[in-house]
C-alpha cells in the first residue's frame, strides 16, 4: 500500500474503529438484556375461563387457599405458627398435554418453585422453613407428562392477605403460572 492510500482513507479508519466498537457494545448489551429478561419470571400466564393457566405443555389450577391452624410434623406431633404469623395452605393441580416418553426412553421431569404473593406485593416461598421441625415440602413437578395435586404451605405475617400463587420453572422462564386467589371459589 502506498502513502497515497493512507492519506486518502485516513478519515475512514477512525470511523471504522468507532463503528466496530459500537457494534460490539450493542451486541454485548443485547446479550445482557436477553439474560436479564429470561432470568426472572416476567411473563404471567393467567387462568382461562375454566381456571387453568398453561405454560408450555403443562396446565395449572389453584384449587384453594386457606389459613390453617397447624401442620402434622410427620412424627405424631403438631407444628403451629408462632404469634404474629399465619400459616396458609395452597392446593394446586397440574395436568400435562405432553405425551409420555417413548418405550425405553427416559422420562424427564423437573420441579418448580411455588410462591405466594400478597396484596402488598411481598412474596413468600413455599415451605414454612421458619417453623422448627417442619418437614421440607415436596415441590410439584411442572414439566413432562405430569398429572398431580400438591398442597404447599406458606408462613406469612398476620397482615399478609394472599393475592396470587405463582409456579416458576427455571427452564420455562420468563414465563410462569400466575394463579389469582380471587378466582378460587
Amino acid at each position: 500500500m502506498s502513502a497515497g492510500w493512507w492519506r486518502t482513507n485516513r478519515w475512514w479508519l477512525p470511523v471504522l474503529v468507532v463503528a466496530l466498537g459500537a457494534l460490539g457494545w450493542l451486541t454485548w448489551r443485547s446479550d445482557e438484556v436477553q439474560a436479564w429478561w429470561s432470568g426472572e419470571p416476567r411473563v404471567a400466564h393467567a387462568p382461562d375461563a375454566d381456571g387453568w393457566a398453561q405454560v408450555g405443555d403443562v396446565r395449572a389450577r389453584l384449587l384453594g387457599v386457606e389459613a390453617v391452624d397447624g401442620l402434622d410434623d410427620g412424627y405424631g406431633g403438631r407444628i403451629e405458627a408462632p404469634d404474629g404469623y399465619t400459616l396458609w395452605a395452597a392446593d394446586v393441580s397440574l395436568r400435562s398435554d405432553a405425551p409420555p416418553a417413548p418405550e425405553g426412553a427416559e422420562e424427564t421431569f423437573s420441579s418448580c418453585a411455588v410462591l405466594l404473593r400478597d396484596t402488598a406485593g411481598r412474596e413468600y416461598a413455599a415451605g414454612a422453613a421458619a417453623l422448627p421441625g417442619m418437614p421440607y415440602p415436596e415441590a410439584p413437578v411442572c414439566t413432562g407428562a405430569v398429572s398431580s395435586r400438591s398442597t404447599q404451605h406458606f408462613l406469612t405475617p398476620d397482615d399478609a392477605e394472599p393475592a396470587e400463587v405463582r409456579l416458576v420453572e427455571p427452564s420455562l422462564l420468563p414465563a410462569y403460572w400466575a394463579l389469582p386467589v380471587a378466582d378460587v371459589g
